[in-house]
């Protein structure tokens, strides 16, 4: 007698769904702690001096911060920092805590010892060496004198950074002094003791560049090699084209797509024609070019009346900039010109005609309301 054959079922579909919402749920909720435990308050605050009672709780210290105006939603703060464990041990006693730290700082401060003063410093992306120790000296750690005399030293900018800084700087027919750490100093936010001083700031923030640029080098492996043998840059040269970027770059998902035609540019011999070059001196930085100033070929960092890359970086970009320098978009765009809306978008084209066309409707147009 043949065996009855079981009808087959059909396949479980559901419990793929049900493991794939599961993922979607899960990465989801990583990306809003991970939001919640690195936002940074939009206020710039004084430092705030906290006394944390011996044996406090976890939740306790974030009650506390929140009290003393560092946390503004002690509940959610407080499921995001139970989702990494918790503050960990936190040291009891005073501590001296920036005004508008992220959770993971605040964090990663309290695990300190108590009653050490910490000095915030934060160096932001597309300033110059000469803004950098206006910071330094604001923040009392340092003069600004001191910062640029360490950073007109090519001997130490050479063993901190461990890659030449590039050939010598030309000389300035305005008597500007060489930096030779301009855009080194990478842009981020440090903390240090009072008493650190300016050499613990180039050490602390050129160290951070390397390892930033170490680790976007190895990720754009294949990437950097084209470019080095396509163009036959160096690392010193492709950060100067990062500052750049930056410089250019207000809406960030513009990187790539300017440091595109900038390569085209290069590939074509064409003046790379930008103009935050042509203001790159002390007492010009961030105001806008005049005609005059594109064409005084007296200055070194001028691409208009220069042709490839400046003498060096001219301001310090941060890693947006320097990976989109290592993986710039391809397209065959050769001009761009500001939208003049409130993203800091451009317009791009492919020819001198569309380039002038852009120009008529937008350098000319009224500005768009912020």
């Amino acid at each position: 007698m043949a065996r009855k054959r079981r009808a087959r079922r059909p396949p479980r579909r559901w419990g793929r769904w049900l493991a794939l919402g599961a993922l979607v749920v899960t990465l989801a909720a990583a990306g809003f702690v991970w939001r919640v435990l690195t936002a940074r308050p939009a206020h710039d605050a004084a430092p705030v001096t906290v006394e944390v009672p011996r044996g406090a709780s976890g939740r306790a210290v974030v009650e506390l911060l929140a009290a003393r105006g560092l946390v503004e939603q002690p509940d959610l703060a407080w499921l995001a920092l139970s989702a990494l464990g918790g503050l960990g041990k936190v040291e009891a006693g005073r501590h001296v805590l920036p005004g508008n730290p992220t959770l993971l700082e605040l964090a990663k401060l309290l695990r300190r010892p108590a009653s050490v003063a910490q000095v915030t410093l934060t160096l932001v992306p597309g300033e110059s060496v000469w803004q950098a120790a206006q910071r330094v000296e604001a923040a009392g750690l340092g003069t600004r004198a001191e910062l640029l005399a360490l950073a007109a030293d090519p001997v130490l900018a050479r063993d901190l950074l461990k890659l030449p800084v590039g050939a010598a700087r030309p000389p300035r027919a305005d008597g500007v002094q060489p930096t030779w750490l301009e855009g080194f100093l990478y842009p981020e936010t440090y903390f240090f003791a009072p008493d650190a001083g300016a050499r613990a700031v180039v050490d602390r923030t050129t160290a951070m560049f390397r390892k930033v640029w170490e680790r976007l080098k190895t990720r754009r492996r294949s990437d950097v090699l084209a470019i080095r043998d396509r163009y036959g840059l160096s690392d010193a040269d492709l950060v100067t084209l990062a500052s750049l970027v930056e410089e250019e770059t207000k809406a960030q998902e513009e990187a790539p797509t300017i440091a595109g035609v900038f390569y085209n540019r290069l590939a074509r011999s064409m003046p790379l024609q930008t103009d935050p070059t042509l203001v790159y001196r002390p007492d010009r930085v961030g105001r806008p070019p005049t005609p005059t100033d594109r064409r005084d070929a007296t200055n070194p960092y001028n691409t208009y009346a220069h042709s490839g890359l400046p003498p060096g970086p001219i301001c310090s970009p941060g890693a947006r900039a320097l990976e989109a320098v290592l993986a710039p978009e391809r397209h065959d765009w050769l001009y761009f010109v500001a939208r003049r809306d409130a993203r800091g978008t451009h317009a791009f084209a492919r020819t001198l005609a569309e380039h002038e066309a852009n120009i008529r409707r937008y350098l000319r147009a009224p500005r768009d309301a912020p």
